[in-house]
C-alpha cells in the first residue's frame, strides 16, 4: 500500500522591489530549504541563488498588469496541489506579498485546503522605490499623510468583490484623496498621464511636485519630475516602460537635493564580469552598490578532484611543515580531506587577505600572508631555511610550478595535491552579442582562465575591436599579462592589490581621470 505524503507547507515570500539585496533574511532562509519556487515575473531571479542547486522554478508570469502565464485561480490550485504533494512551497512575489500582490487570496485558498502557511512581508516599493530617487514618503516640515492607490485605470476595482450590496466602482475615486499629502500610485506609469489630469480636475494644484520612476531600485532606475500640469507631456518625452510607480506631493519636491542614487560614481555603466559559474559574485555587488548594470558570465566550471592513493596515503601521516594556499577554492576543496584539528607543526600561508579569511573560517591558523597576492609573493615570505621541510600545496588540477620550482630549487619536498578542475564555459549568446557589439562599458576578470574562456574563441582582430570601445578591468598582473596577449591594450586597468575591492577602486578612478 503505498503511503501518501504528509501535507507540504506554502510560504508566501515577498521578494522586495527589485534590487536582490533587499531581500528580507526570513526570505532568503526559507528559500534555501524550498523545494519548488512558484515566481513571478517581476522577480529578480538572482534571488534564486538562495535556493539549493536544482530547486525547481515555476515562472508564473504575473507582473501586476496585462496578460500572466497563469491566472490567478490556477496558481491557487497550483500551490495547493504541491503542498498536498509534499513540497516545501516558496511563492515568490515582487514587493510584499499583501500589498496589491494578491497574498491575501493565495492565504484564503491555503486555508481552505487546509495547506500549512506563512507570510512573510517584502520590503515594498512603495517605500523603497521613493527613497531611491530621493523622496522621503513623510516629512514634519510637509505632510505625516500618506496614501496608496492602484493605477490599474478606470476599469472596476478588482480587489473591491461585485455583490448586490457592493456593486462593481471604479479603481480610484482621486476627489476622495486628501490633497494635502502624499500620493503614491503603484502601477500607474501607463496610466501617469490619465492620472495627473485627473488629480488637477479633482482640485490639485498645478504646481504639485511630481514624481515617476520606471525600474525603481534597479541600476537602470529612470525618473522623471516635473510639476502636475506638466507631468503628461513630460511623461510623453520619456516615454518610460513598466514597471513603475508614481509620487504626487511636496515631499516629491526634494527629489533633486536627496536623489543620492543617481550621484553614485558608476551609474550608467555596463559592466560584464567573469565569474566561476554556481559561484555568487562579490564583485557584482560592489559594482550595484556603485551604481553599475552588472551581466554575469559564468565562465568557468569549478569541480573538486579525489585525492590520489599517495595523496591520501600522506595526509594520513601528515608529515609536513607547512601548506601551502593559493586560493579560496582551494581551501574549500582541500579542507574536508584535512585533520579536523590542524596539526600545530605545520604552518599554514595563504596568498592574500581572502585566501587568510577563508582558511580562518576553516580553521586552519595562518602563519603568513603575501604582501604580493601571486605564487613569487608566497614563496618570499616563507620561513627559511627551507632544505629538508616538506610541504603540502594544494591547488587546481593545472597552475603555474613558480612555488614547485622554487621550493624544490631551495631542497624543499613538495606534494603537490591538485583538488579541483576548472572547465571553460563558453559564454551565453547574448553575452557575446553585446561584447562583439561593443555594448560593455568594461569587463572584470579575476583570473587568467576567466578570459581564455570568455575571449579564447574570438578571433584577434575582433578581440582588438572590443577593447577599443570596452576597458579590460584586471585582478592582478598574471591576469592582465593574459589580457595583453588576448588584445587588451592601453585601457586595461589593473587593481593594485588582488581583491575585488581594489579592482572596483581602480575602476572607478580611471574614470574619474579621462
Amino acid at each position: 500500500m503505498t503511503q501518501r505524503p504528509s501535507v507540504g507547507r506554502v510560504s508566501l515570500v515577498g521578494g522586495g522591489p527589485g534590487r536582490p539585496d533587499l531581500l528580507t533574511l526570513r526570505g532568503a532562509a526559507l528559500l534555501t530549504r524550498a523545494d519548488v519556487v512558484v515566481l513571478d515575473a517581476l522577480v529578480d531571479r538572482a534571488l534564486l541563488r538562495h535556493g539549493r542547486p536544482g530547486v525547481r522554478v515555476v515562472d508564473a508570469g504575473k507582473r501586476g498588469h496585462g496578460r500572466a502565464l497563469m491566472g490567478q485561480p490556477a496558481i491557487n490550485r497550483l500551490l495547493v496541489r504541491l503542498a498536498r504533494a509534499g513540497k516545501n512551497v516558496v511563492r515568490l512575489k515582487g514587493g510584499d506579498p499583501c500589498l496589491f500582490g494578491r497574498g491575501g487570496e493565495e492565504a484564503e485558498a491555503l486555508a481552505a485546503a487546509g495547506v500549512p502557511f506563512e507570510i512573510v512581508p517584502g520590503v515594498s516599493s512603495v517605500t523603497a522605490v521613493p527613497a531611491h530617487a530621493g523622496v522621503p514618503l513623510t516629512h514634519r516640515d510637509f505632510t505625516s499623510t500618506v496614501t496608496v492607490v492602484t493605477g490599474h485605470g478606470q476599469a472596476p476595482n478588482r480587489y473591491w468583490r461585485e455583490s448586490a450590496s457592493r456593486p462593481a466602482r471604479p479603481a480610484v475615486d482621486w476627489k476622495a484623496l486628501p490633497r494635502d499629502g502624499t500620493l503614491v500610485v503603484l502601477m500607474g506609469l501607463k496610466n501617469a498621464a490619465t492620472i495627473a489630469a485627473d488629480l488637477l480636475r479633482a482640485g490639485w494644484a498645478p504646481d504639485t511636485p511630481s514624481l515617476a520612476v520606471a525600474s525603481g531600485t534597479l541600476p537602470e532606475q529612470k525618473t522623471v519630475r516635473a510639476p502636475l500640469a506638466e507631468f503628461g507631456a513630460a511623461l510623453r518625452r520619456a516615454r518610460l516602460s513598466p514597471p513603475g510607480l508614481l509620487v504626487f506631493g511636496r515631499v516629491a519636491g526634494l527629489g533633486p537635493k536627496l536623489d543620492w542614487f543617481s550621484r553614485r560614481p558608476l551609474v550608467g555603466k555596463k559592466i560584464l564580469v567573469a565569474r566561476p559559474a554556481e559561484q555568487a559574485g562579490p564583485l557584482t555587488s560592489l559594482l550595484e552598490e556603485r551604481g553599475a548594470r552588472v551581466v554575469e558570465c559564468p565562465a568557468i566550471r569549478i569541480d573538486p578532484l579525489k585525492p590520489s592513493f599517495a595523496v591520501r596515503k600522506a595526509l594520513r601521516a601528515f608529515d609536513f611543515d607547512g601548506a601551502l594556499f593559493t586560493s579560496v577554492n582551494a581551501v574549500r576543496h582541500a579542507r574536508p580531506h584535512l585533520p579536523a584539528g590542524w596539526p600545530p607543526r605545520a604552518r599554514a600561508y595563504a596568498v592574500g587577505p581572502k585566501t587568510a579569511d577563508a582558511m580562518a573560517a576553516a580553521g586552519i591558523p595562518v602563519t603568513g600572508v603575501a604582501g604580493e597576492y601571486n605564487a613569487e609573493g608566497l614563496a618570499r615570505i616563507l620561513k627559511k631555511p627551507l632544505r629538508g621541510k616538506k610541504f603540502l600545496f594544494p591547488r587546481a588540477e593545472s597552475g603555474r610550478d613558480v612555488l614547485i620550482r622554487f621550493l624544490e630549487k631551495a631542497g624543499a619536498t613538495v606534494t603537490l595535491w591538485p583538488v579541483y578542475r576548472t572547465t571553460p564555459l563558453a559564454p551565453p549568446r547574448p553575452v557575446r552579442r553585446d561584447l562583439l557589439s561593443g555594448r560593455f562599458d568594461a569587463a572584470a576578470f579575476t583570473s587568467s582562465s576567466t578570459v581564455e574562456a570568455v575571449l579564447g574563441a574570438i578571433s584577434p582582430a575582433a578581440r582588438r575591436k572590443i577593447f577599443k570601445g570596452t576597458r579590460a578591468l584586471s585582478i592582478g598582473p598574471l591576469t592582465s599579462k593574459t589580457l595583453r596577449a588576448h588584445g587588451a591594450g592601453r585601457g586595461l586597468v589593473e587593481a593594485r592589490g588582488a581583491t575585488v575591492e581594489s579592482m572596483v577602486d581602480a575602476l572607478e578612478k580611471a574614470w574619474a581621470q579621462r
